[in-house]
Order: structure tokens, then C-alpha cells, then sequence
């Protein structure tokens, strides 16, 4: 998701909110707020219709089929701000005999939903929930929410209603089982005048007319793919629809705005087809959806959100006017659409299995959508510049006390909001870009690939990863048997900071002697420095100045944080950490510094240490 707790300098960066960050670290149990498992969803089917101009609001019915996993007498589930009427709630079985429900109770404070039976429900079992919903289009940008638009052909307003339920806000808008593992199929209606036009996350099947109702019509949509709810999107208006001619195959790309804006498209439905292809072909996973729809929203929260088959941006970071636009404005919408595009697969094909490793969906996208941009205009070097600019802004944040680590154990649902800030975004997706360069290019891919493949329409955490990039790198010996990713990562994932690398040399001895410690911008009294890292090393020398070599041939860790190593003779200058392979600060002697400073300075020579340039991104000019 691309938030407006972010601003733009690169792609995708949140506002510091210094003051949320202290509080992650303390988060009340994270069981205490979420469902039992008890039951486990399969699909459902959702009917809503939108009355807007008027009314703002809507009404509907769910229908959730579901597995009984462990013996109980109650349904949990979520739902928040909806009216519902408890009398009308049923629960059938397989064979349609309907349940008796002795009682139907909410708790607003953890907005859940209890439905019990006078008899337990049996293991094994399949249940239909049906729940029938009225609630308010509000204008809280979050749920079911109403925006609006001038009509500039006849100087009216306009009104539609769309979805935001990232990450927690599915509830307002439905009941459910709003967690992130809990993903099943929908198959979803929705009832609407005929003057407005509807869409959700897949086709479009059928249209028909409502007999109560002469002036609404419901349309159908295909069955989704399993998906978690805070995936699912609809919205009605009276939107343009312009197709895309750029995809050669079966997927059906649009982008939709208001009519007004329709000539400012031009740049998003060229641009979306292409890097959807780019991913299709890293990942090697097809796009398992028949169409991907782009929604330009006048009034989003979200910078956009990458809804399953239906990406919703803020305007700006969809359209690009070409009569005012600068190169940044095109920078910045190619950015957001390769980001939103990356969770297509990376957060929606393969999903996290609670918000803790939130880092896996939104630094992964964050990471390849660097990719994607650099495929789509290598001129731009973009991906050497994000990658840069990634590195010193960690540096400068996560040196804080107040930073919190990737991995951040989660409770409440008011929470997860917090987490979505630059060190799940920017520290996450220089995680990513340091592996890629101690496993390499290709162990990277392919174990990325596997992952994927093996979960796919499923949940997964970050140990999951870990074990998929082992599995790859001790195949293609690109890390010693001995070791692991998660060995490795775990001390960077799960531990805030960052390391600082002392270089020590002995001259008389030509040895030098590296130690680490975490690195603060300002050290008070009592700062614990035990934290310890894996640090990748890499280095060159004066005398044979390879700065290619971004893979590990030793590591400096916890039990040889003292490490001294034969060097070079001591008119040689050393340097470590090649092309920002890791994510640490290196502190040289006095001597060394100075004979780097005196390389700079000559005309002749500066050029021997290089510029920061990567060689692994695919590239295509369009």
C-alpha cells in the first residue's frame, strides 16, 4: 500500500513518525485481539447495494461457508460500525438444516462479532453463516467511503463509493474473518442505479435488473482466487474506462478515471502492461487474474492500494497531465504503479500470515519496483538512485533509540498502522538488495521463485523465505552449508539498529583487526551495545581495486567480533563493503581514511574507487 504518512522524495517514502515508532515495541498480546481457530472460511458471497446522491449508504447480505476446525458453540468474527438486525442471522449446515442460534453479540472494543448455538458446532463440519448488513458511505476514507469530483461540462458534483480496507477495514464494510490468513474466494454482486457503473477485483459476468428496485441494477462478477479481505475492493461512479492495447495476451489492463482526467492516462496504461510482464517473467508465475484495472480516486488516504485485480491511487500518483507534467510527477506515478503491480504477487498471491512481517509485502514491493523502473527507463538509473538513497536514509533513522526493528510483534488492530513507515518500506527493501548481493543474482531469483511457487494462494512468514533462499543457495553453493539465511537475516530482522564496522590496521604488522557495534547517533548512559550483527564482508585495496565482488567470502558475527586477518602492505589503502553490499557504516584508522582521501583528490586517480553502479536489473527501453 502507498500511504500519505509517506511523502515522495523516491518511491514510496513515509512522513517519520518518531513518536508511534516507541510505541510498536510494546504491543499487548497479539492473541488477545485476534480470531480463535475455530473456524476457517472457504468463500463467500456478498451481495451490496450502493445508494448514493441521497441516502449514502448501503445494505447487503453475506453468505460465508465455512470449515468448523475445533469443537465450539460460537462463531468469531469481525465486524465493526455495521447495523445489524440479530434476528436474521442464520447458520445452516451441509445438508441446509438451519442451526438454532441462541444469541448474536458484538464488542465493539475489538470489533468482533460473536454468533452462538444452543449445540457445538462439529469438526470437519461446513457451516453457512448468513448475515444480513446495513451501514453508512462515510467520509472517514477507510471501509465503504463515499468521494467526489466537479463535473466540469455542466459544473456539478459528482458522487461515487469506493473501498479502502487495508489493513484492518473490511469489517465496516462487511462481516468476516478479517485477518490476513484467513483467505477464501467471493463471489460478489453489486445492486446500483443504472446511470453508475460498478467494478470489483474480477470481471464482470452479467448484468440484471432488481424487481424491487426499477431504477437499480445488480451486476456479477466472476469468483475470485482465495484472497485475503483486506484485498477485496469495489466501487461505484460514473468513472471512463480506457483500455490498454499494450498486452499481447489474455489479461484485460484499464484504467479508470474520471472523465475529465481521461487524457491523462496516457503514461499509466503504457506503462502498467509492460512491468506486469516484467514481473510475470521474474517471478515465473503467470498473473492468475483475467483482468487488472487502475483507479485514479479524488480523495484516497493511501497514496494506492494494491486490491487484487483492482489498484485504487490517489489521482496523483495515477494521472500525469503532459501539458504541466515534470519529469519527477512521471518519476513518481511509474514508481507507485511498479510498487502497487509488485504486490500482486508479492503481499496478494503470497500473502504474510499476521501483520508482524508486513515488511515482506511492502519492502519486497518497495525492492522490485525499483526493478520495474529501472526495466521501463534505464536512462533514469533509477534503481542505482533508490538504492543509494535507501541506504543513507536508514542510516540516518534507524541510528535513532526510538527505531524499532523490521519484524514488529503486533496487537490491536489500531497498531498496524504504525508499522507502515520507512523501516518496514526502506530498511526491508535494502534487506532484500543486501542478500541479493551476498547470495547473488540468481540464487536470489530463483529462491524468490520458489517461495512463491510453493505458497502461493496460501500465508507465509518470514522463516518461510528464509528456508526457500537456503534451499536455493546450498544448491547453487553460493553459501557455505554450514550456514543459513535465517542465521544470517534473523539478526537484522528481528533487532533494531544497524551496525558500524571498525577497520583497524596494524602497519608494522600488515594485519588488520574488524569489530562491530551498533551504530547511535547519540549514545546516552546505559545504551546497550550488545547488539551484534552478520555482516557480510567484502573489500578491495588499493592495489587491486575490484569493487565487483559483492559476495561474502567471510563474516564478521557474534562469536568472532574481535577478527583479525592478514592485509595488504601499508602503503595500500583498504576499503570494505562493496557497492553498499551491506547495511553498516565502516569507521577506518586515521591513516587509512587519509590515504582514500588522497586517491579522490588526484585527477588522475579518483576514478579508481567507483561509483555505486549495480549490473543485475533487466532492462528495456519503451
Amino acid at each position: 500500500m502507498q500511504s500519505l504518512r509517506m511523502e515522495f522524495v523516491s518511491f514510496k517514502m513515509f512522513v517519520i513518525a518518531l513518536s508511534l515508532m516507541g510505541s510498536v515495541v510494546n504491543s499487548k498480546e497479539t492473541s488477545e485481539f485476534k480470531l480463535p481457530t475455530n473456524f476457517k472460511p472457504v468463500s463467500y458471497r456478498l451481495d451490496v447495494t450502493t445508494h448514493l446522491d441521497d441516502k449514502f449508504m448501503f445494505e447487503g447480505v453475506v453468505d460465508i461457508k465455512m470449515t468448523c476446525i475445533a469443537a465450539t458453540d460460537t462463531i468469531t468474527l469481525h465486524s465493526n460500525s455495521l447495523d445489524i438486525d440479530t434476528k436474521s442471522v442464520v447458520v445452516a449446515n451441509s445438508g441446509e438444516n438451519v442451526v438454532p442460534v441462541s444469541s448474536v453479540t458484538f464488542d465493539p472494543k475489538k470489533e468482533l462479532m460473536y454468533v452462538k448455538s444452543t449445540e457445538n458446532f462439529k469438526p470437519g463440519d461446513e457451516y453457512v453463516l448468513t448475515i444480513p448488513f446495513t451501514g453508512n458511505i462515510t467520509d472517514d476514507l477507510v471501509g465503504y467511503y463515499k468521494s467526489s469530483y466537479v463535473d466540469k461540462e455542466n459544473n456539478q458534483t459528482r458522487w461515487l463509493a469506493v473501498t479502502q480496507f487495508e489493513p484492518a477495514d473490511a469489517r465496516r464494510a462487511f462481516p468476516c474473518f478479517d485477518e490476513p490468513a484467513y483467505k477464501a474466494t467471493f463471489k460478489i454482486r453489486l445492486g446500483h442505479k443504472k446511470e453508475y457503473t460498478s467494478i470489483s477485483n474480477m470481471k464482470m459476468m452479467k448484468q440484471t435488473p432488481i424487481p424491487s428496485q426499477p431504477d437499480y441494477v445488480f451486476d456479477e462478477f466472476e469468483e475470485s482466487v482465495p484472497m485475503s479481505t483486506y484485498l477485496v475492493a469495489y466501487m461505484v461512479s460514473d468513472f471512463a474506462y480506457i483500455e490498454s492495447d499494450n498486452r499481447d495476451d489474455e489479461v484485460k489492463f484499464r484504467i479508470i478515471a474520471r472523465k475529465d482526467a481521461a487524457d491523462q492516462t496516457e503514461l499509466a496504461k503504457n506503462a502498467g502492461p509492460l512491468v506486469l510482464k516484467y514481473y510475470e517473467d521474474y517471478f515465473d508465475e503467470k498473473f492468475p487474474l483475467s483482468k487488472q484495472d487502475m483507479v485514479a480516486i479524488p480523495d484516497f488516504s493511501a497514496g494506492a492500494m494494491e486490491n487484487w485485480g483492482l489498484v485504487t491511487y490517489r489521482e496523483t500518483a495515477l494521472l500525469i497531465d503532459p501539458d504541466v507534467a515534470t519529469i519527477d510527477n512521471v518519476h513518481r506515478v511509474a514508481e507507485v504503479i511498479a510498487h502497487e503491480l509488485a504486490h500482486q504477487w508479492f503481499g496478494n498471491l503470497v500473502t504474510m500470515k499476521w501483520w508482524t512481517d508486513l515488511w515482506l509485502n511492502e519492502g519486497f514491493a518497495t525492492y522490485v519496483a525499483a526493478r520495474g523502473v529501472d526495466f521501463l527507463y534505464p536512462e533514469w538509473n533509477s534503481f542505482q538512485i533508490e538504492t543509494v538513497q535507501n541506504f543513507l536514509r536508514v542510516l540516518d533513522l534507524d541510528s535513532l533509540q526510538s527505531s524499532h526493528p523490521v519484524s514488529v510483534a503486533v496487537g490491536h488492530p489500531d497498531e498496524i498502522a504504525q508499522i507502515f513507515d520507512t523501516i518496514s518500506y526502506t530498511k526491508g527493501s535494502f534487506l532484500l538488495h543486501m542478500m541479493n548481493t551476498f547470495l547473488g543474482e540468481d540464487t536470489f531469483k530463483q529462491g524468490i521463485r520458489n517461495y512463491i511457487n510453493k505458497h502461493k494462494f496460501s500465508n507465509a512468514e518470514q522463516d518461510d523465505l528464509w528456508n526457500s533462499l537456503t534451499e536455493e543457495a546450498h544448491r547453487q553453493e553460493t553459501l557455505d552449508k554450514n550456514l543459513t539465511v535465517k542465521l544470517i537475516m534473523d539478526t537484522w530482522t528481528l533487532q533494531t539498529g544497524y551496525p558500524v564496522l571498525k577497520v583497524v590496521r596494524d602497519y608494522s604488522a600488515d594485519t588488520v583487526t574488524l569489530s562491530q557495534e551498533r551504530f547511535l547517533t547519540i549514545k546516552s548512559n546505559g545504551t546497550d551495545n550488545k547488539s551484534c550483527w552478520w555482516i557480510p564482508l567484502t573489500m578491495t585495496t588499493s592495489m587491486d581495486a575490484d569493487f565487483n565482488q559483492t559476495k561474502a567470502k567471510s563474516w564478521l558475527n557474534c562469536e568472532n567480533n574481535n577478527l583479525t586477518i592478514p592485509l595488504a602492505k601499508d602503503n595500500e589503502w583498504v576499503i570494505y563493503n562493496m557497492q553498499m553490499a551491506g547495511l553498516f557504516r565502516v569507521l577506518y584508522d586515521t591513516r587509512n581514511w587519509m590515504g582514500i582521501v588522497s586517491t579522490l583528490n588526484d585527477p588522475n586517480e579518483y576514478d579508481t574507487i567507483h561509483t555505486f553502479k549495480s549490473s543485475t536489473v533487466d532492462r528495456r527501453l519503451i
